[in-house]
């Protein structure tokens, strides 16, 4: 019996062993300090530490970080202390002066005084001899002296012996023989200590002080070349032999063995292995080594038998199961898990569909015709199923008892439907315009029937053909699962749920390989197993379902591929291209071989919960560690922030979204390739990041949240923004009251030019008025003045007429030349005299010219009229006095006073006298006439002041005093009338002289 069972025990470890793993090597090429790795451990959160002799690395599964910043005097590490459930973990570096205290995910840095020591000690001196912490033994490890501390005491040993003593003191000698090499055999489970003697086939248990035998028929622990590997902080056990390793247990007072991989040839030296690691949560071993680093082995939940590579044709496509935990295909070749086993060289079968008939014959189709091979001959003889002489057979199915056969002739294509393998009760034959791809029963009588682009239910009672509206679709194959779910495959559009006679897409994966799915299958868990072009996905049919209700429920799809232990991430489809077989398994085909896998065993990997850590950022080149809370320098550009996950499986099924606010922002969440979220030029404020990291396939998702703070410059804050925005308001509000005022200002300006142009308007419409009147007055002035001397000439010429005397002819004949001449010199200047009223004229002229001449050519002009009337006109002027003041002006002033006195002094005297006084230059025409009464003296003596309002007066009161009083406006003169003792007028005009 013992036999039997040791038999049974190799042929499951060489099953076991069939299996396909992967691996990778990390070492100074890729990432590692150095290659001698010499101690392994997986602490409480989940990261796992390598400690090298040139550093240590914490490892999450994806990245290696390596802590070459410490401030230590060397970086070569030997083992791990400590303990793991307390998160406490010891690390001395060569030479023990220093220890690495790993807590909490982070690494400081200590002494050997620290009282963090104390209960963990590296070397411990014994009986003055000083002993080092043995943890582990393998072929490149012993030590002259060590010990080993348990709960109750310590054992001590040396080249020779072995002691134990209590932790009261109590010390008691082992009674066996130990030599140093026996420390290879030395392995712990818990508080026991194991020593086996390979060379009694016996294990001694140590127990305290107390030693028994250990009974165990395991050959593993027995044999020679096995060796034996123990991690105390883990507390794993493992045994290496002939190249394969196995996990050793203590399970209820019992060593167990498992097996766990076979190391490849050529891949592993094992004399160099010195440290390893089984993560059995993750089935991952990590084997550090001597001298080529650290290899990280995936062990498979898939297997794929080995075949030799030269045989031929290994792409695969249909299969049938055979036996329980077997399969046949198309060349009839059978296999299980691990290689071929039998093969039954069907040579030309189709490979795209076999069906077992009642009697487990196997059909198939070949040139057009349907061929059994028998089980009565061992499936070496076959025979052939008549379909007809004209129809051709492509393909057969079978399903829910019905067998389904595809035909086609030279013009139309056939489905053909039988109740049994014979193939000779046919149920119903159909027709259609293109060849059938897929073809379910949906009930007994009616069947779901694809044509390429087209969808067909038939109906065998009624023999009708019912076409289905479907969208731009390439069918490739069609699925019904027990619980009547109805799921089509196509062609590039990926997989369409049909219910309820519409076709609802399910969403592509996040590489699109589902766009091209080649098979489904349910478990017995509810999950839907899809293979594709490129990879193996699983996911809960419900969740497919949920989103074909509301279009709204994230699909995520777990994706299996080679680094789980495939040969190649390809897999085909075609009829029974995904076979259940009675044992659990799942068989699909590949174009490398088939995978085998249990549906139910098969891991899928999440992080979890309590194992996600935001912790640690980088900004500016510096690493920091935060809580809850990052604080960001202002002005930064790029900050990384670490999401610490320990997850060892591929990262693409590492799902991460986060989502950063800022106040009351929407969430918007954003898939996060990797672990490390980059933030580019925040502005100053508070932001808020969550994290959701998907932690089950049922769509579950862990949720954290930390505070980002960009410190605001004084300029960037909020209160210098609202201060500058009053500023700036009231710099507007300045300027536009400024502006008002200016403007305000401006239109009294001009409303002030515009009364004043208006006064000034008023003022020239009246004096332009009065200047008329005065031009009006001039004319007639000038017509007066020119008519009294004309009229005199005429009189002269009449009296001239009227007389013979030859002397009054004479007399008469001088007057008139005389005063003709003067006239005539008077008309000459008429043009000067008409420019006397022009604004533009000036009160001064540049050349000057004599008083006297003035008055004298007035006098002249004037002389014989006053002669006829009896008048002398004596110019008493000095001939000295010059002027400069407007000529013509002056003229005509002098003109109109003797014009008047004239006029006025009949048979009397006129004066014409000028005199000059420092500043100005003062005119006196003096008559001895008429006289003026009182009233108009003082009216003319006012009228100087008050010209402008009496331009209506000159009529009334002579236009020749009005006209003076004008001219010497403009000559800014004075003029006074005055009664002539003992009578007669006297006028005196003042005008200012300009030297």
């Amino acid at each position: 019996m013992r036999k039997f069972l040791l038999l049974f025990s190799l042929l499951l470890i060489f099953t076991v062993f069939g299996q396909q793993y992967s691996s990778i090597w990390y070492n100074t090429d890729n990432g590692m300090p150095q290659n001698s790795i010499k101690d392994i451990v997986k602490d409480k959160y989940g990261f796992i530490w390598i400690c090298t002799d040139g550093g240590i690395l914490r490892y999450d599964g994806q990245t290696f970080i390596n802590y070459n910043n410490l401030k230590l005097t060397n970086f070569s590490f030997a083992k791990f202390l400590g303990n793991v459930q307390s998160d406490h973990i010891l690390l001395p570096n060569s030479g023990q002066f220093q220890y690495l205290i790993i807590k909490d995910r982070k690494i400081t840095v200590t002494d050997k005084k620290s009282p963090l020591l104390k209960d963990v000690a590296e070397r411990i001196v014994f009986n003055n001899q000083e002993y080092i912490s043995f943890i582990k033994n393998n072929s490149a490890n012993s030590v002259e002296s060590g010990f080993i501390k348990f709960q109750k005491g310590t054992y001590f040993f040396d080249r020779k012996s072995i002691i134990y003593r209590k932790n009261s003191g109590e010390e008691k000698i082992i009674p066996i023989k130990f030599k140093q090499e026996d420390q290879k055999n030395l392995f712990r489970f818990s508080d026991f200590l194991f020593l086996r003697d390979v060379k009694n086939k016996r294990i001694l248990k140590f127990s305290e002080e107390n030693i028994s035998v250990f009974h165990d028929d395991n050959p593993l622990y027995h044999d020679i070349s096995s060796k034996i590997f123990w991690q105390d902080l883990n507390q794993q056990n493992f045994i290496i032999n002939k190249g394969k390793i196995y996990f050793s247990e203590l399970d209820n007072g019992n060593l167990k063995t498992t097996p766990i991989l076979e190391l490849k040839n050529n891949d592993i030296d094992i004399s160099m292995i010195y440290s390893l690691l089984y993560d059995k949560e993750n089935n991952t071993m990590y084997v550090g080594t001597l001298n080529k680093g650290l290899n990280i082995i995936k062990i498979p939940s898939f297997s794929t038998p080995k075949v030799d590579h030269r045989l031929e044709n290994r792409v695969q496509y249909s299969v049938l199961p055979f036996g329980k935990d077997k399969i046949i295909n198309f060349q009839g070749r059978v296999y299980d898990k691990n290689s071929l086993i039998k093969d039954y060289h069907f040579n030309t079968v189709d490979e795209w569909c076999l069906v077992y008939d009642e009697s487990n014959n196997i059909l198939y189709p070949k040139n057009g015709k349907i061929y059994r091979r028998l089980l009565k001959y061992n499936y070496e003889k076959y025979d052939s199923v008549d379909i007809g002489k004209n129809n051709k057979a492509i393909a057969i199915f079978k399903d829910k008892g019905f067998y389904l056969l595809k035909a086609k002739d030279a013009t139309q294509f056939y489905l053909k439907i039988y109740s049994n393998g014979s193939l000779q009760n046919l149920l119903g034959d159909f027709t259609f315009k293109s060849e059938v791809s897929t073809v379910i029963p949906i009930n007994r009588d009616e069947f779901l029937v694809g044509c390429d682009n087209k969808m067909h239910v038939i109906s065998l009672s009624e023999k009708t053909i019912k076409k289905i509206n479907i969208p731009d679709l390439s069918l490739k194959s069609t699925i019904i699962t027990k619980d009547g779910n109805i799921w089509i495959l196509t062609r590039g559009k990926g997989l369409y749920l049909f219910k309820n006679n519409k076709f609802i897409q399910m969403p592509f994966d996040e590489g699109g390989y589902l766009s091209y799915p080649n098979n489904l299958v349910k478990d017995s868990k509810g999950y839907l197993w899809i293979s594709s072009n490129n990879g193996l996905f699983k996911i809960p049919e419900n969740t497919l379902l949920e989103y074909a209700k509301n279009n709204k429920t994230k699909v995520i799809y777990y994706r299996y591929t080679k680094e789980d232990g495939f040969n190649i991430n390809e897999f085909n489809g075609a009829v029974n291209s995904f076979t259940k077989l009675d044992n659990g398994d799942f068989v699909v085909p590949s174009m490398d071989g088939y995978v085998f896998f249990d549906p139910l065993k098969v891991p899928s990997y999440y992080p979890k919960a309590e194992n996600i850590y935001i912790e640690r950022a980088r900004s500016k080149g510096d690493l920091v560690y935060f809580k809850d809370t990052l604080n960001l320098e202002n002005g930064f550009s790029l900050a990384s922030v670490y999401i610490d996950i320990p997850y060892y499986s591929n990262n693409d099924n590492l799902y991460i979204e986060t989502s950063l606010q800022q106040g009351d922002q929407p969430e918007k969440w954003q898939r996060l390739k990797g672990k490390e979220l980059t933030l580019n030029n925040l502005s100053p404020g508070n932001y808020t990041l969550k994290i959701r990291v998907l932690i089950s396939p049922d769509g579950k998702f862990a949720y954290k949240k930390i505070s980002i703070h960009v410190p605001a410059l004084f300029y960037q804050t909020i209160w210098f923004r609202v201060l500058i925005s009053v500023l700036f308001l009231g710099l507007i509000l300045f300027i536009i009251l400024l502006r008002t005022r200016i403007l305000i200002v401006k239109n009294n300006q001009l409303k002030k030019i515009v009364h004043q142009k208006n006064d000034e308007l008023k003022t020239t419409q009246h004096q332009l008025k009065n200047e008329s009147e005065y031009q009006k007055n001039l004319i007639e002035t000038i017509n007066h003045d020119i008519t009294t001397p004309i009229k005199y000439l005429s009189a002269m010429s009449q009296k001239l007429s009227e007389t013979d005397n030859p002397k009054l002819q004479k007399q008469y004949f001088d007057t008139i030349y005389k005063s003709s001449e003067e006239l005539y010199k008077f008309t000459l200047n008429l043009k000067n005299y008409t420019e006397l009223f022009n604004n533009e004229s000036l009160k001064y002229q540049k050349n000057t010219y004599s008083v006297f001449d003035i008055l004298e050519t007035k006098r002249k002009l004037f002389e014989e009229i006053a002669f006829q009337k009896g008048t002398t006109i004596v110019n008493n002027s000095s001939k000295n006095i010059k002027l400069n003041l407007n000529e013509s002006i002056l003229a005509a002033i002098i003109h109109n006073l003797l014009d008047n006195a004239v006029k006025n002094t009949p048979g009397g005297n006129i004066i014409l006298d000028a005199r000059e006084e420092p500043d100005f230059i003062i005119f006196n025409i003096s008559d001895s006439g008429k006289g003026m009464s009182d009233m108009l003296l003082d009216y003319y003596n006012n009228l100087m002041n008050d010209i402008e309002n009496k331009p209506s007066s000159f009529k009334n009161h002579g236009l020749g005093l009005h006209l003076v009083i004008q001219l010497l406006k403009k000559l800014e003169g004075k003029i006074m009338f005055t009664n002539h003792i003992p009578a007669g007028t006297q006028v005196e005009i003042i005008i200012q002289n300009e030297r």
